[in-house]
């Protein structure tokens, strides 16, 4: 676009403009910066002319055009800062139709603009917010979060609110994510969570297909009969992240107050709900567990129970573990094993499995129910024993293999993990993982002696008949039994055997003096205790009698 398109677009010559404005959309639709509008002030210009179109009734026939060209435009972050103005972003919340909702309780007939113009002025909302510290603050000083907070609960009375509402979310999300101020009013003055969960409610009603009998179907039947359509599941992800902006350090251990406690409430069978539902893909729907299992890090363990509803008479599931529906947590379980099958190098580890660990970990410690049932799928009765825990495909193995990962946070998650399910007994642990595998944990623990950490309910470890079989022969080491071995000794004379022994002793030396290894025995407290000289591990250590 050069200086002469420019002043055109300062004119009235509407079809003129329009034909530029298309010119330049359809040639920069992929382009994200614009170095030539540097030059001779034309980004100001440029600018200048779209918005004054957008601010003049009479243009409103490019009125989609201007904001469209705005929309592109606002991908470059270049002197963004310093172009916006409070003028200009309250012309978008305008063209948005934002200011139609300031008031919640407002029951006039509401007048939007038009569909397209709606959608791309939240798009440029949504880029400028984005791109803009400036335009964040703007907004923050505008009624924006009172228009957002109040349409959602007007999405009824839009005829093209399926439209609109993903680039309302949108906006949502990035405003609770980079302003606190708008996140706390939209929190605490404007009940922005309340609305959030019942959008989500409505979503999944929605999304409910049509049964022939549905005067005979339970509530659950029904919530496993919702089909998300892509538009439905990116909006139900938009939602997700905004509650969990909404929610983030909210599920510390501070006392839940009576108000959140009734939005948690609200919340978890909303959540449940869209464990249950289903998607167009497996891509789809691991999104959108991805973004509920955020969501639940930030929800107090106490909540986690709503998870796993006890069964009704009449009422069936898929996953049943002593009259408990456990479909949401297997949807839980199934995105791990998601997790773990796109995370084959440590690059992303943290990413991938910090969120679905920390739920697990929470499920299971605060839920005996859950806990039960996460044993009895993750760490299932041993048969086989002749491989190492961290060898096959099985959920138990890749663990296992997890616990030796350099990423010391997904390490011990996924340690704090195992060891809640084994009822943090040592033995149990050992058992499932080989003490090899557990050795670093159990030494954070203190437990490097043996011992258990908080009474858990009693139940039995049942063994199977091919496990006690073979235990005699299990080296607790590496948690496996071991072929046997030759002798090695076998055919050597007095002398070579002294001289093999010898060079051993001199390599021990080697690594002792340079630092490599230090010896260490397990101290009163149950932790490595490092030796001053390898002779101390010669003297009897101090041990309770306990």
């Amino acid at each position: 676009m050069n200086d002469e398109d420019i002043q055109i677009l300062n004119g009235n010559n509407y079809s003129q403009v329009s034909q530029i404005l298309e010119d330049f959309l359809k040639t920069n639709d992929d382009i994200f910066t614009f170095p030539f509008l540097t030059e001779n002030n034309r980004r100001v210009s440029l600018w200048a002319a779209l918005f004054q179109h957008l601010q003049n009734k009479s243009s409103e026939p490019i009125h989609t055009l201007c904001l469209a060209t705005i929309r592109l435009l606002s991908r470059d972050k270049h002197e963004l800062e310093s172009l916006i103005c409070e003028k200009w972003v309250l012309t978008l919340i305008e063209r948005a139709g934002l200011f139609n909702f300031v008031d919640p309780e407002d029951t006039m007939e509401i007048n939007m603009p038009a569909k397209e113009v709606v959608m791309e002025a939240l798009k440029c909302l949504c880029n400028i917010a984005f791109n803009s510290e400036v335009a964040r603050a703007l907004c923050a000083h505008s009624s924006i979060a009172q228009g957002l907070v109040a349409r959602l609960r007007s999405y009824k009375e839009i005829p093209f609110k399926d439209d609109i509402m993903l680039f309302d979310m949108k906006l949502l999300f990035i405003l609770t994510a980079l302003r606190p101020d708008i996140k706390t009013k939209i929190k605490d003055e404007l009940h922005g969570m309340d609305y959030l969960v019942s959008c989500m409610n409505e979503l999944v009603l929605e999304s409910q297909e049509p049964q022939q009998d549905v005067a005979g179907c339970t509530d659950i039947e029904m919530s496993h009969n919702c089909l998300l359509q892509d538009h439905q599941q990116a909006i139900a992800c938009e939602i997700l992240k905004t509650q969990f902006n909404l929610t983030l350090h909210s599920g510390s251990s501070d006392p839940v107050s009576e108000e959140e406690e009734v939005i948690y409430l609200k919340l978890m069978p909303s959540l449940t709900a869209l464990l249950y539902a289903r998607t167009t893909s497996q891509e789809k729907l691991m999104e959108l567990h991805s973004n509920i299992a955020n969501l639940l890090t930030s929800v107090p363990p106490v909540f986690y129970q709503f998870l796993t509803p006890e069964l009704n008479e009449g009422e069936s599931a898929q996953y049943v573990y002593d009259g408990y529906n456990m479909d949401a947590l297997q949807s839980l379980l199934q995105l791990l094993l998601y997790r773990l099958s796109i995370t084959e190098t440590t690059k992303n580890q943290y990413e991938n499995l910090s969120p679905i660990l920390t739920v697990l970990n929470k499920s299971a410690r605060s839920c005996r129910v859950q806990r039960k049932f996460l044993r009895q799928e993750v760490l299932p009765p041993l048969r086989d024993v002749s491989r190492p825990p961290e060898q096959g495909d099985t959920l138990r193995n890749q663990l296992c293999r997890l616990l030796t990962t350099p990423i010391t946070s997904v390490r011990d998650l996924v340690a704090e993990f195992l060891f809640i399910l084994c009822k943090e007994k040592v033995g149990r642990m050992v058992k499932y993982t080989g003490f090899g595998n557990a050795a670093g944990h159990l030494a954070q623990k203190g437990l490097m002696g043996g011992g258990r950490g908080p009474t858990y309910s009693s139940s039995s470890d049942s063994d199977t008949e091919e496990y006690r079989e073979a235990e005699p022969h299990i080296d607790p080491v590496v948690g496996c039994t071991r072929p046997p071995r030759n002798n090695p000794w076998e055919g050597m004379t007095e002398e070579q055997k002294e001289y093999e022994a010898m060079k051993l002793v001199n390599l021990f030396d080697k690594m002792l003096s340079q630092g490599v290894v230090k010896p260490a025995r397990v101290g009163p407290d149950g932790r490595p205790q490092t030796l001053e000289h390898v002779l101390e591990l010669r003297e009897q250590p101090h041990r309770s009698n306990s």
